[in-house]
């Protein structure tokens, strides 16, 4: 908690001290289809000095200082009223971004993470099926005047399979077990079920947390989890509510769990570890032993 409480005062107070300065806040890069990075950023209000252009970037590695990026050509050249830009990418590596500002003085040679420098890689998704129709399914039920719409999501009986394959080296597991502290109570012999909030069960009557509700019934629930993970990444990628975000980067941890990307679906519960820290735990768990 303690930790948390820091990283928001430092975050704070970074945003205070470069709100002026000609520097992008809110990067964020996200894969949409047709091998498509769409990176956005929020410009300065008042940048002093005045932006003169913007310095895109694309790297293999996490980027923290504008040394790293002294000898790189620029991706893309752009205008200082951008905040977006597409990007076409050709294979399933992690790519981060950042953007430089460039003033009538030069470069402004600042790198803050999730200012205007990605925290995590963006990659494509692997080549999807091309889906059949879905079956309409039918849960609306018709309510007196004045009584509120309930619409129950259907019975879960999901059981993960025993037996997957690891995904990466045990170096790589090594180093991701410290999040739980090294303790695997839960044996790859272990399976879970999907996990669904409370206040999910039944179909609210708008807002954001209806179009969660949409994604888990159509589907989550129905084991289309390649289809739940794109579909949950949107929805976080939207302006939603802060309790919604976080139960959807939890769904998006059991979704990647069970299509098997393990170490994806650890990101996901370290996101909400500090929200769900029991549940979070058992999740992790279960997923560092299968990596």
């Amino acid at each position: 908690m303690k930790k948390i409480i820091c990283s928001l005062f430092l975050i704070a107070t970074a945003v205070l001290l470069f709100a002026e300065r000609p520097l992008v806040r809110d990067i964020q890069a996200r894969a949409g289809s047709n091998k498509k990075v769409r990176i956005t950023w929020t410009l300065p209000s008042e940048a002093d000095p005045a932006l003169y252009n913007l310095l895109l970037y694309r790297t293999t590695e996490q980027i923290t200082s504008f040394k790293q990026l002294k000898d790189l050509t620029p991706l893309a050249q752009l205008s200082p009223d951008r905040s977006s830009y597409t990007d076409t990418l050709e294979d399933l590596r992690d790519y981060f971004y950042t953007v430089i500002s460039e003033t009538s003085t030069g470069p402004y040679d600042l790198v803050l993470l999730s200012f205007n420098s990605t925290v995590t890689g963006v990659h494509l998704n692997a080549k999807k099926k091309v889906d059949e129709p879905a079956a309409k399914t039918d849960y609306e039920t018709i309510y007196p005047e004045g009584t509120l719409r309930k619409t129950p999501l259907p019975y879960l009986d999901i059981i993960e399979g025993v037996g997957a394959e690891p995904l990466v080296s045990d170096s790589t597991a090594s180093k991701v077990s410290t999040l739980t502290g090294g303790n695997k109570k839960a044996g790859k012999g272990s399976a879970l079920q999907p996990y669904i909030f409370e206040e999910d069960l039944v179909s609210p009557d708008g807002g954001d947390a209806y179009l969660l509700f949409e994604i888990l019934k159509i589907s989550f629930v129905t084991k289309k989890y390649k289809e739940s993970i794109d579909k949950l990444n949107q929805l976080i990628g939207t302006n939603i509510s802060e309790s919604t975000r976080n139960r959807a980067y939890f769904y998006l941890g059991q979704a990647q769990y069970f299509n098997k990307n393990y170490e994806e679906a650890v990101r996901s519960f370290v996101k909400v570890q500090g929200i769900y820290p029991t549940l979070s735990q058992k999740w992790l768990e279960v997923s560092l032993d299968r990596i």
